[in-house]
C-alpha cells in the first residue's frame, strides 16, 4: 500500500474525509454508534486489530493515521482501527453489536494470524476486552487497565467521570477476556503504582507481565521512537515474544528517551547516588541534547564530554 499523506487542510473535517477514502479504497471506514468508528485496510493475512483515540490521532500525530497503520505499510498486513470519541472506554451497545457481528461472519477467521493492540489504560484495556472476540489471537497491551468497576479496582482514582461506566457486561473485565488468546503481553511500569495494580489483576497462565521501569503510565511514545513497538508486533505476530527479547528490542528506546533518563537520573540521586547520576546526566546531554542533562551535570560536577557507563 502506498504512504497516504495528510490531508492539505488541517480541519477534523477535512481528517475524516481522508480516512473514509482510505477505508474506501482499501476497505471500509464506518461511524459505530455516535462515539467510535472503524476503518478496515484489507492488505494481508495478518491482521492487527488496534484501539485509539481521535484527539490523539488528528492532534498528536504527522499523518493523521491510527496506531498500527505502519504495520500495513511496512509488512502488508490488514488492519482493523477501532477509533474512540472521547473517554468511552470503547463501552458502547453499538460496539458489542459491531464485534458480534464481525464474529458472525467469520471475520476474523479468514486471517492467518490476529493481533490485538493498545496502548495506555483505556486503549490497552480494549485490547484485552476484545481479544475475546478471536480466540487464539495475541495482545499487546501498553499500560492497560483491567477495569473500573469499583469492585474489583478500588484503588483507581483516575477517570473519575468513567468509572460511572459498566464494565461488568459484555466484554467487560479484561482479564477474563483474554482466557482464550495464545498469548498476552502486558506492558507496565512497576513504579507507576496504578500500572502495576491494573498488571496485577492479568494473572492467566497465557499471560506475560513485562515491566519497563521507570517508563511512566504514558509507554506509547517511547516504544514508537526506533521502531521497539514494530519489532515487538512482529515478535507478537510470530508467538516468539519473551522477557530477554522484550529486553534486548526496548534497551535502545529506553536509553534514547528524555523522560526516562530524567527519572533514572532522579532516583540515582534520591538513592544517594550521584555517581550514577552523572553517568545518566551525561548520556542524557550526549544522545539527546536536552540542557536539562547538561545543566545537572555542571551541578554534579561532570563533563559532558565524559563517556557514561549506564546500567542495563
Amino acid at each position: 500500500m502506498s504512504n497516504p499523506t495528510r490531508p492539505s487542510h488541517d480541519s477534523r473535517q477535512s481528517w475524516l474525509a481522508h480516512l473514509t477514502e482510505i477505508g474506501r479504497t482499501h476497505g471500509f471506514f464506518e461511524r459505530i454508534g455516535k462515539r467510535h468508528s472503524a476503518l478496515f485496510v484489507e492488505e494481508g493475512p495478518t491482521l492487527l486489530v488496534t484501539f485509539d483515540e481521535a484527539a490523539r490521532v488528528y492532534g498528536q500525530t504527522e499523518d493523521g493515521l491510527p496506531i498500527g497503520f505502519d504495520a500495513v505499510q511496512r509488512h502488508e498486513w490488514s488492519l482493523l482501527n477501532i477509533m474512540a470519541s472521547g473517554q468511552s472506554w470503547f463501552r458502547d451497545a453499538d460496539l458489542y453489536a459491531f464485534f458480534d457481528k464481525l464474529v458472525d461472519e467469520g471475520f476474523f477467521d479468514s486471517f492467518d494470524r490476529v493481533v490485538f493492540l493498545g496502548a495506555g489504560p483505556m486503549c490497552g484495556y480494549a485490547a484485552c476486552a476484545y481479544a475475546v472476540t478471536s480466540p487464539g489471537a495475541r495482545v499487546l497491551a501498553l499500560g492497560p487497565a483491567a477495569t473500573l468497576d469499583r469492585e474489583d479496582a478500588p484503588f483507581e482514582m483516575r477517570f473519575r467521570g468513567a468509572r460511572r461506566l459498566n464494565f461488568t457486561d459484555r466484554y467487560g473485565y479484561a482479564p477474563y477476556m483474554v482466557d482464550g488468546t495464545a498469548q498476552t503481553t502486558i506492558v507496565y511500569d512497576p513504579y507507576d503504582p496504578p500500572s502495576a495494580a491494573h498488571a496485577a489483576l492479568f494473572r492467566a497462565p497465557n499471560t506475560t507481565r513485562l515491566p519497563m521501569r521507570w517508563c511512566g503510565a504514558n509507554l506509547l511514545p517511547l516504544l514508537a521512537r526506533n521502531g521497539a513497538l514494530d519489532r515487538l508486533l512482529q515478535e507478537a505476530a510470530r508467538g516468539r515474544m519473551t522477557v530477554h527479547g522484550f529486553a534486548r528490542i526496548t534497551r535502545t528506546a529506553r536509553r534514547s528517551d528524555p523522560a526516562y533518563l530524567k527519572r533514572l537520573m532522579a532516583r540515582a540521586l534520591d538513592k544517594g547516588r550521584p555517581a550514577l547520576a552523572r553517568k545518566v546526566a551525561a548520556h542524557g546531554a550526549e544522545v539527546t541534547g536536552h540542557p536539562e542533562f547538561a545543566a545537572a551535570l555542571q551541578t554534579l560536577g561532570a563533563a559532558p564530554g565524559s563517556q557514561p557507563t549506564l546500567p542495563a
